[in-house]
């Protein structure tokens, strides 16, 4: 029972992304045929799932929104990059959907007059990109398919008219998206790297190099010269001057003078 239930940790592990060590390397073939299974795959179950199920056709969802393609090629295709990462899939396409949603309500339902509403829809859909991106980097969430979420609502009538219904959408889409992504992604590959934030390994104080340890005890250390034997220490050895020439011992006394000043 034991050895069942750590088989079935390691598995789950497996697919959330975590490794002992990196994946093997394998042919860019390969690398193409999983992008394109996790792409097709992903998108279809979005497309089938807002074509076929009553709730969404009685909302008049659209088949997909345009933004969840560009968010496959991420997801599928560059699956370390830091803007395919779990928290940029979802926290961007949160944030978008949600200005967008707020700043279409704000400048579009509020019976503006007809003449304006053309230029209201760019003005709106300009502003509503541009404080995006600004969210995005503040919270370390850049995707840039969330770009075009938050243009969606302005470009597209049909979309506009979901309101609050758009965000739930642009979640359960990203959702889905990641859910494939975690089954198909790490069959060879890994997704995602890190889930919130990379990791960065412990920092360790880089060693001396090799002079330096030679020379960092005590002035002894640093340049052993006796009259009878005539040595240096060098790397931790001592080396008979006599095996030197004289230039090279000159540039050695001059090394050993400037560490000892520094």
């Amino acid at each position: 029972m034991g050895d069942y239930l750590d088989k079935l940790i390691r598995g789950i592990e497996h697919f959330l992304g975590r490794r002992k060590e990196p994946p093997k390397k394998i042919p860019l073939w390969r690398t193409c045929l999983w992008s394109f299974l996790g792409a097709f795959i992903g998108v279809s179950v979005l497309e089938i799932l807002f074509t076929y199920t009553p709730a969404f056709q009685d909302q008049q969802v659209p088949m997909i929104a345009a933004s969840c393609g560009a968010s496959a090629v991420l997801v599928y295709a560059a699956t370390e990059a830091p803007l395919a990462q779990p928290r940029a899939l979802m926290g961007g396409n949160l944030i978008a959907s949600f200005i967008s949603v707020c700043i279409h309500k704000l400048l579009l339902e509020i019976n503006t007059p007809e003449q304006y509403v053309v230029a209201t829809r760019w003005i709106g859909g300009a502003f509503s990109v541009s404080l995006t991106v600004v969210c995005m980097q503040i919270t370390k969430t850049t995707h840039p398919p969330s770009g075009a979420t938050a243009l969606l609502p302005f470009a597209t009538t049909e979309i506009g008219n979901l309101g609050w219904l758009y965000i739930g959408i642009m979640m359960l889409s990203s959702t889905l998206l990641l859910v494939v992504a975690l089954l198909v992604d790490n069959i060879e590959r890994r997704y995602p790297v890190y889930w919130w934030a990379p990791v960065v390994p412990a920092s360790v104080s880089p060693p001396k190099n090799d002079l330096e340890n030679s020379f960092a005890s005590n002035d002894s250390s640093r340049e052993t010269i006796t009259e009878n034997s005539q040595q240096l220490m060098i790397f931790g050895e001592l080396v008979s001057a006599e095996k030197l020439h004289a230039h090279e011992e000159e540039a050695l006394r001059n090394i050993v003078t400037r560490l000892q000043t520094s």
